[in-house]
């Protein structure tokens, strides 16, 4: 809760805050006993989403919808009951989502689909994208050409370039994911608890490299660090241990001479990122 907590910041009221943390215990409980791909609780991946839409500025609605946004389909909750639980809204964003479910979406979906619900679809996937490493290969050909030819396109109408960028580099373009498999070989002697969080973070900062070739370049550079943020991730002394790791992350990055590019989120110098998830979209 805490990633989509610091991304809301003071933008919404008291009352609508409540609303998204009611949409958080609600998802909570009824994703309580499932794991994603990768292991982790399937909660940390509508808190990824749910975080991206906040930094987007997106409103408390869309937030709440993108918390309980696999309840309905993925879980025994009935929309009878989480109706229940909140308003129409809400519901209706739910609904509009669960419509674009890759067996049941008209042929005019990109187009005639409301803005918000094309939104919620499109981060959903995104998030999915960025730890796609847990899928099998022939499930991760398939969303890297939906993410290119499908939902890059989406984001594009919607002026949405960043994440039409991004899409088309975790497609397969600009070397990222390259770089990317050469950190993450590295990352393996990363405590498993820390490992995803980090890796998240150094993905985004991926995406904001100008080329191929300072991508590899950071890749390596980070690979460099690695003993050295293991050894203090493995064995902290106290309370400021996440910090000395965070400030060896930092070092890896100044060598570079450049950071991410607005909007890209946490780096590794702001401590472990939200959690990761699986499943396709």
């Amino acid at each position: 809760m805490k990633p989509l907590l610091d991304a809301i910041g003071d933008t919404l009221t008291d009352e609508q805050l409540q609303q998204v943390h009611r949409a958080y215990i609600v998802a909570a409980y009824w994703h309580r006993d499932q794991l994603r791909h990768s292991g982790d609780p399937y909660i940390t991946h509508p808190v990824a989403v749910a975080a991206i839409l906040a930094e987007l500025g997106m409103n408390h609605e869309l937030i709440c919808a993108a918390l309980l946004h696999d309840v309905p389909g993925k879980t025994g909750c009935t929309d009878a009951e989480l109706a229940a639980e909140f308003d129409e809204p809400i519901m209706e964003l739910i609904r509009g989502f669960r419509v674009l479910d890759r067996d049941r979406r008209p042929d005019d979906w990109q187009t005639s689909t409301d803005e918000r619900v094309l939104t919620l679809k499109l981060i959903d996937r995104l998030h999915n994208m960025r730890i796609m490493q847990f899928l099998p290969e022939h499930r991760r050909r398939r969303v890297c050409q939906e993410g290119r030819e499908v939902f890059a396109p989406v984001a594009a109408r919607l002026g949405m370039e960043r994440i039409k960028r991004e899409f088309e580099q975790l497609s397969g373009r600009d070397g990222v994911r390259m770089s990317y498999r050469v950190i993450a070989a590295g990352a393996i002697i990363l405590p498993a608890g820390t490992r995803q969080r980090w890796l998240e973070d150094w993905l985004g900062e991926l995406y904001w490299l100008p080329n191929p070739r300072a991508r590899m370049r950071f890749a390596v550079d980070l690979l460099k660090g690695m003993p050295r943020m293991a050894a203090t991730l493995w064995w902290p002394r106290g309370a400021d241990a996440l910090r000395r790791a965070a400030r060896a992350a930092r070092a890896v990055r100044a060598r570079l001479g450049s950071g991410p590019g607005p909007g890209s989120g946490p780096g590794p110098g702001s401590g472990p990122g939200p959690g990761s998830g699986r499943e396709g979209g």
